[in-house]
């Protein structure tokens, strides 16, 4: 930052060097012109009043070292009549003059009319020391270029100061997100990082501190996954333990009861294997699923066919409500009867004998909506934001006999993305919940005036 600071100090310090040098060089030219038709001016005046180049030999010299300029007139033969300089050369200044003829710059030729009439040719050249450039007008330009180079000098001085500060605060803003990204690294998420200002760096800060507040959350969860699945573990297995120790020992007997304990705590293990395994499927069939166009109303038809004897064995009333119109959506048949399958069988948990789930299905707005409803226990509000996260159990008694291990919600929402759709929840604590999907339509049917019922 110093580097380029100094480096646009320097270079416009060149150019208006060079713009000055050329406007000045240009003005003392316009400034010189105009002298010299003051000379000729004077000169024709002079031959006017005595019609004869007498009173010009007399006055030639006195103007050209008044001007600083060395004069000669030629008459219309070609004539010299009188050169200004070497009068001059005569007096007291004669080395200085001399000098001057060294560095004679060109010369500048103009007729001499009088009364309209040409009578010579007068020939003036500036006798600076630098062509047009005399002694004053360098020395004015040194000055100034003095000024320049010490308002430069300052300038620089100023954005090297100001420079090292501001990159000091930009490398020390920085310095701080990388000291919390470096404890990120080690685990330590409950740090955050505290950045002033509306620009960029503020603007990341605020962004690494919500993703620190994720990885936090996804830490908590992994803890809360491994506590949870040694509690699932340990509990059956120490169960069976218990049992096995207890056959070996004769203090219980082998008979179908115990033998039937033994089971169940077996088949709860399988569970767990099982539940932790269909995750791994779902994240799986996100990258590979297959796309079809699938029409909603006989899928869901045959759907709650399906599972309707089961919500019967339960006293659970499964109620289907289709549209009138076709809905047909682009989606993989295989993930979407796994999504329909884990919310159905989770409606069908909480909700208690001669309840009712509520299989719905409506489009809106280029998308197709599928509902399932329960009069079931309901959630309650702050449980809503993180019933879809992985291991996420609303009861936190770690009971299986109505919560599971928290993965079915979990895969619901893994699916319903990797078919491009969403999920919400709504949910009303003592009366049940409702959860929605929402697919995107087919091409067709997003171009149509369909839809039917919209419930």
């Amino acid at each position: 930052m110093v580097a380029l600071a100094v480096g646009g100090i320097i270079l416009v310090a060149v150019l208006i060097n060079l713009a000055l040098t050329f406007n000045f060089t240009r003005y003392l030219g316009t400034v010189q012109e105009e002298q010299n038709r003051l000379i000729l001016d004077t000169l024709a005046e002079l031959y006017s009043r005595s019609t004869s180049w007498q009173a010009i030999r007399l006055s030639t010299m006195y103007v050209g070292s008044t001007t600083g300029t060395q004069i000669r007139v030629y008459d219309m033969r070609g004539r010299l009549i009188v050169d200004s300089l070497t009068g001059m050369m005569q007096g007291t200044h004669s080395d200085y003059w001399r000098q001057q003829q060294k560095q004679r710059s060109q010369a500048a030729a103009y007729p001499l009319y009088v009364q309209d009439e040409q009578v010579g040719v007068v020939e003036i050249a500036y006798l600076g020391q630098q062509g047009l450039w005399s002694a004053e007008a360098i020395l004015f330009r040194r000055m100034v270029l003095i000024s320049a180079v010490i308002t430069g000098l300052l300038a620089i001085l100023a954005a090297a100061y100001l420079g090292s500060k501001l990159a000091r605060r930009l490398t020390g803003r920085l310095a701080v997100l990388a000291a919390a990204a470096e404890k990120w690294g080690r685990g330590h998420f409950t740090s955050r990082v505290c950045v002033s200002g509306d620009d960029e760096l503020a603007v990341l800060g605020e962004t690494m501190n919500r993703m620190a507040s994720r990885l936090e959350a996804q830490s908590d969860l992994r803890k809360k996954l491994t506590s949870d699945i040694s509690h699932e573990l340990r509990t059956p297995l120490s169960t069976i333990q218990s049992y096995l120790e207890a056959f070996r020992d004769g203090v219980l007997p082998p008979d179908e009861k115990h033998l039937s304990a033994v089971l169940e705590e077996s088949i709860r293990l399988g569970s767990l294997i099982t539940d932790l395994q269909r995750l791994a499927e779902a994240e799986y069939s996100r990258k590979a699923a297959q796309f079809e166009q699938l029409s909603l109303n006989a899928f869901l038809a045959a759907e709650a066919d399906r599972y309707r004897p089961f919500m019967q064995q339960k006293e659970i009333n499964l109620v289907l409500e289709l549209p009138d119109g076709e809905v047909t959506v682009q989606a993989d048949r295989g993930l979407l009867n796994q999504v329909l399958a884990n919310l159905l069988m989770n409606a069908a948990k909480y909700t208690p004998a001669g309840g009712q789930v509520r299989l719905s299905l409506t489009a809106a707005d280029g998308e197709a909506v599928i509902a399932v409803a329960d009069t079931g226990s309901g959630i309650a509000a702050e449980h809503l934001p993180h019933i879809f996260e992985r291991f996420y159990r609303v009861d936190p008694s770690r009971t299986r006999a109505t919560g599971g291990s928290g993965i079915g919600l979990a895969i619901v929402r893994e699916l319903t993305e990797a078919m491009h759709g969403r999920v919400t929840v709504e949910s009303t604590p003592g009366k049940g919940s409702c959860f929605r999907l929402y697919l995107p339509l087919a091409t067709d049917n997003a171009k149509g005036t369909f839809y039917g019922n919209n419930n």
